[in-house]
Parts: C-alpha cells; sequence; structure tokens
C-alpha cells in the first residue's frame, strides 16, 4: 500500500477531474463491444454472485487491464446519486486516475488487493472498502480485474481470498471455453496439496493454455505458451499423446525440470484428430490434414423417459421429414442446440451444412456482417478478402438461430425481407445472391409475449411461425435421476474411474430445482465426480454454489414453503393438461394470482402443449 501511496503522489491526482474520468457515447460503445468476448465468458460468474449482491449491499464488477469498467453488477443504495457515476460501465479507476484503489493497484501490482477506508487514496473513497484480484488468460496476460465494493464498515478479511478465487474459476472458465479442438488436462501434486493445475494443449501437441496453478507449479514463463511442446514439460508427455480418448486409467506425469509427479486426468478431449509426437512431424502432419466437418447431433444422443420430452422428440421428428421453418421454446441449458442439430440430420437437407448462430451472443453492430458477410474494403477493418455470412453459409442447409427474442429490431427488418425472396446482399455489395435455407430458430423467451410488448416484430413472428416445440425444464421432468446416471457413466469413463451416488446424492438430484437444466447437471457431475476420492459421489462434492443453494432452502422455511407451493401448482395443470380455469378452480384462486405464481415459477406463458 506504501508503494502504491507513493506512486498516486506522483501522479498529482485532481480529485475535481475524477467525475469526468471515464468513456461516453460512442467511446463507450466501442469499448463494450471489444470486450463482449471476454464479458460473455465471464457472465456466467457474475451471474451467480447476483443474489448474493442483492441482499448484501455490494457491487462486483471486472474493469480491463487498463482500469475502466467493463461490468458491473449489485446494489448501489449505500452510494450517493454523484458516487454512483462513478460505479458505471467505462468509469475509469486506474491508479493514475484515483491514485490507491483495489482495481488499479491490484493491475499494477498484479496480485489481489483490498483497500479499505482511508486506505484509499482519495477522501471521497474513504467510505467505501474495495477488493480486486487480476484476471489472467490463459497465456498468463493480465486482461483485467475482478472487483468488490461496499461500505467500509462491512468489509471481512476474508473477502480478499473470495475475490481471489473468483477471479481464478473465471481464468478456468476461460481456459475451458477457448479450448476448442484442444485436450485439456487436470493435474494435481502427488502430495497433500489439492489445488488443481490446468493445462490445454493444441492438436499438435504444443501447450496452448495454463492456469495459475499451472504456471506456478511447472515454473512456466508467459512466452513459453504456445511454443513449448508437452514433451518438454513432462518426461513422460507422449503418454498423454498416444491416448485416443478420455477412457484410459489415471497416469502420473513428472516434471522435466523439478521430477515432481502430478497425478494427471484428461478432463476435455475435443481433438477431432489425433496428436502427433515430435515437433517437425506433427507441424508437416497437421499442415497436411484436411479440415474435417464438425460433428453433428441426433435424435439418438437425446435420451429422455418423461412424458413431455418424449412428446417433444416425436413432434421434432415429424417436423424433421418436413421443410418447414421451427421454433423450438425451452430454458437455457434445456438442450436446444442438440434438438435442432437433430432435426437437420434427421431432415432431407442433412447432406447441406448445419451454421448456427446465437443473436443474444452477438454485438449489434456485428450481427448484421456476421448475417450477411460484407464484401472486400466495405468498411474500417474488414478483411481483404470480404466475409461470407452465415445466411450464405447455410446455403442448402439449416441456420439455427439461437435466442432470436435477442435480435435487435433493425436486424429484424433485414431477416424479414430475406424470408420474403430468399436473396440477400453483402455489405457493401449491389449483386443480390439468392439462398436457400430453412430456419430453425430458438428462445428461451416467449416470442408472443416479446411481440405483445413490442419487443419482437409481429410480420417476423408469422413468418418464422410453422411448427411450435417445447423442450420442458429438467426440473419438471421425471427422468432426473436417470438422466444423472447417463451423464455419470459418460464422466466415469472420461475420468477412468468408477463412483457411485449416495443415497442423500440421489435424494439432491431429484429435488434440486437445477436452474441451468442439463447443461448445470453435467458440469455440477463433472465437478463432483472429479473431486470425489474414495468412489462415493456426496452431497458436498457439488460445486460451492449448489451447496449454498441448498442451504439456503433449508434455512428459509418459506422457501421451503414455496418450492412446495409450486410443485402442487405444476401437479394440477399437469393433471388438467395445461387449462389454466380448470387449475384455478382446484387451487382455489383466480387465475390472474395463478398466471403471477406461474410468472414466478419461470414461466411467462403457459400452453397446454407444455404438459
Amino acid at each position: 500500500m506504501i508503494r502504491s501511496w507513493e506512486r498516486s503522489r506522483c501522479y498529482n491526482i485532481e480529485a475535481n477531474a475524477v467525475k469526468d474520468a471515464g468513456l461516453e457515447g460512442a467511446g463507450l460503445k466501442q469499448f463494450i463491444e471489444q470486450h463482449a468476448q471476454f464479458l460473455h465468458e465471464v457472465h456466467p460468474t457474475l451471474n451467480r454472485l447476483s443474489n448474493w449482491t442483492k441482499r448484501s449491499q455490494t457491487a462486483v464488477g471486472i474493469s480491463d487491464a487498463k482500469g475502466y469498467i467493463i461490468e458491473i453488477k449489485g446494489k448501489l443504495d449505500f452510494l450517493n446519486d454523484e458516487y454512483r457515476s462513478h460505479l458505471r460501465k467505462g468509469a475509469c479507476w486506474s491508479e493514475k486516475v484515483r491514485g490507491t484503489n483495489s482495481a488499479g493497484t491490484a493491475i499494477i501490482e498484479k496480485r489481489p488487493i483490498a483497500v479499505v477506508g482511508k486506505e484509499h487514496y482519495l477522501e471521497s473513497n474513504h467510505t467505501l472498502y474495495c477488493v480486486g484480484a487480476p484476471i489472467f488468460d490463459p497465456t498468463g496476460r493480465l486482461i483485467g480485474v475482478f472487483n468488490i465494493s461496499g461500505y467500509y464498515e462491512k468489509y471481512h478479511p476474508t473477502m480478499l481470498g473470495f475475490a481471489d478465487m473468483i477471479s481464478k474459476e473465471m481464468e478456468d472458465w476461460m481456459l475451458l471455453h477457448r479450448s476448442h479442438d484442444h485436450i485439456v488436462l487436470a493435474l494435481v501434486k502427488e502430495s497433500a496439496d489439492h489445488s488443481r493445475a490446468l493445462l490445454s494443449i493444441n492438436k499438435d501437441g504444443f501447450l496452448s493454455g495454463a492456469n495459475r496453478e499451472a504456471r506456478t507449479f511447472l515454473k512456466l514463463d508467459n512466452d513459453k505458451i504456445g511454443h513449448i511442446h508437452i514433451s518438454e514439460i513432462f518426461s513422460n508427455g507422449k503418454e498423454i499423446l498416444k491416448k485416443k480418448t478420455t477412457k484410459e486409467d489415471l497416469i502420473y506425469l513428472e516434471n522435466q525440470e523439478s521430477s515432481t509427479k502430478f497425478l494427471t486426468t484428461i478432463l476435455f478431449d475435443n481433438r477431432r484428430s489425433h496428436f502427433y509426437t515430435g515437433k517437425k512431424k506433427a507441424l508437416q502432419l497437421s499442415e497436411q490434414q484436411p479440415k474435417q466437418k464438425e460433428s453433428i447431433q441426433s435424435f439418438h444422443t437425446m435420451y429422455g423417459t418423461d412424458e413431455k420430452f418424449i412428446a417433444a422428440i416425436q413432434l421434432a421428428k415429424k417436423a424433421a421429414k418436413t421443410d418447414y421453418p421451427i421454433i423450438i421454446h425451452g430454458e437455457s441449458g434445456t438442450g436446444k442446440d442438440l434438438l435442432a442439430q437433430s432435426i437437420h440430420q434427421e431432415s432431407p437437407r442433412s447432406g447441406g451444412p448445419f451454421v448456427a448462430i446465437n443473436c443474444g451472443a452477438i454485438t449489434k453492430s456485428l450481427l448484421e456482417s456476421e448475417l450477411f458477410g460484407y464484401e472486400a474494403g466495405s468498411f474500417t477493418g474488414a478483411k481483404a478478402t470480404g466475409h461470407i455470412g452465415k445466411l450464405e453459409q447455410a446455403n442448402g442447409g439449416t441456420l439455427f438461430m439461437d435466442e432470436i427474442a435477442e435480435m435487435p429490431p433493425e436486424m429484424q427488418v433485414a431477416l424479414l425481407r430475406v424470408l420474403q425472396d430468399y436473396t440477400i446482399t453483402r455489405i457493401g455489395g449491389t449483386k443480390p445472391i439468392p439462398i436457400d435455407i430453412r430456419i430453425i430458430a430458438a428462445s428461451h423467451r416467449d416470442l408472443w409475449e416479446a411481440v405483445q410488448n413490442g419487443e419482437f416484430r409481429a410480420d417476423l413472428f408469422y413468418r418464422l411461425q410453422g411448427i411450435n416445440i417445447f423442450l420442458p425444464p429438467l426440473r419438471l421432468r421425471s427422468d432426473r435421476l436417470q438422466l444423472a446416471n447417463i451423464f455419470l457413466n459418460q464422466i466415469k469413463n472420461e475420468l477412468g474411474k468408477n463412483v457411485i451416488f449416495s443415497r442423500d446424492t440421489v435424494k439432491l438430484i431429484e429435488t434440486y430445482h437445477w436452474p441451468g437444466n442439463i447443461r448445470q447437471m453435467i458440469s455440477s457431475l463433472r465437478e463432483a465426480a472429479f473431486l470425489c476420492e474414495n468412489g462415493i459421489i456426496e452431497p458436498h462434492h457439488f460445486p460451492q454454489y449448489v451447496q449454498a443453494d441448498l442451504k439456503s432452502i433449508s434455512a428459509n422455511p418459506s422457501s421451503s414453503l414455496q418450492q412446495a407451493e409450486h410443485t402442487t401448482i405444476l401437479e394440477v395443470l399437469k393433471k388438467t393438461e395445461g387449462n389454466i380455469s380448470q387449475a384455478a378452480k382446484i387451487l382455489g384462486i383466480g387465475r390472474n394470482t395463478l398466471y403471477r405464481k406461474l410468472k414466478n415459477i419461470g414461466y411467462s406463458s403457459f400452453k397446454k402443449q407444455n404438459f
């Protein structure tokens, strides 16, 4: 802290100028777009913290490597109106601008920092505590800071370790998220140290990423990542390269430099082809390898015995034989993308391309070029060769438009024109290009409700209407335990270990509400199986946020009663086959009250198809 104050004095900081330090207008918009991928990767972690921030008068945020706030969440009621403007997107918290503070100082020190009350350089910040932890990308480059802020009297020393843990979780998630066509290894020291090191290796056997523990354990310099072969790190590294699947037993890898042994597991194997040992041979063969078409899911990979799920699959199989547009409704994580791929694979267009685009994950300015493509030199930064858009890429096949309800209004108009005459014009081009595509759209929101609220064009809605398929959320499926056992068998093969569920874990699987649905169940089971050491998976092996949810329900009787109420409502609706009027009579409440309760459960609009 002393070094930071000494630097701050040299900066000649003017307190009056601080409020104007930040990005506005077009500059802010461009800044957010530049960091869209980073923000997309850390969002799952920030969203999990949202309930905590609401209860604790706390703000959590992400700054870039220069100290500009990319995202901030939480209740800021403890701040006056003037100071709230300092905690906004685009505000600058570099040390040069605001002196000693957690974000700016963590950037320079490259370590977790807690700055409490009067430890802040500026007097205007003395009412706050701020805790910042640096975030490094898989190559070890500092890309941002995770920050927690609140009223200084609420500070507790454990928050420093908590912030560091969250930043490491973000780093691990980025490494896994960016490991397309890579293999990811999890290494644990042979000693009692349970810290988990993660390494990603590309298809040629070269190190492409390492988390903080891996860089520390293996003494890896950042400049080695991308340039060092796995056989140079471990004396028996070729054992990993010889593996063709993730079904092998755990093995020990011995570090070349320190002779330390690591118990190693293949966490994920996203390789499309086998590794090659030896540097020169690897590079030559990888250049000769033809690009392989990514595998497309089919109906036989979608398992379920739940009646609602089976009905959805049967309808999808019938719809696949037609060329009608399809809208898939379902919460995030229910498998909408897998169902779309299965429909394509079963359709007459299966020989053509399957192209997917997430309308909610791409910024408005980029969505047009992603959909329509552009001609060479059509705008600053455009590729010299131009770019073929998703609509053109899908010619002769299927375009899957996920989260279509999030599409900006101007793009809705552009898509409507395409669906009227099935021709497109690239950005900067003048020649209409005919296309032959089938559109499968998906949304976790009720599209018709979005139309009624003026958020989605009615004419586009009618154009997209063909066949509607509803995928039930996991909490409403009767086959949760069967699914968990299927996923566990797959995970057992990945880890090469035999594990089973305890009775308490079976209860957890059947009663937990699974807000992230199938995607959440798979990731939770994978972590639980990995952490399990005696062959029996217990509830404490599950991710911390799952355990926290369960403790919150146990500690809050009203929450348990609410869960019971939700279950009763859903059971009555199932008996009445989704008839709201009949259900309301049986429950002894008004229709409007029932609609409100359904919305609280997570269904903004119930239809008979849901049951």
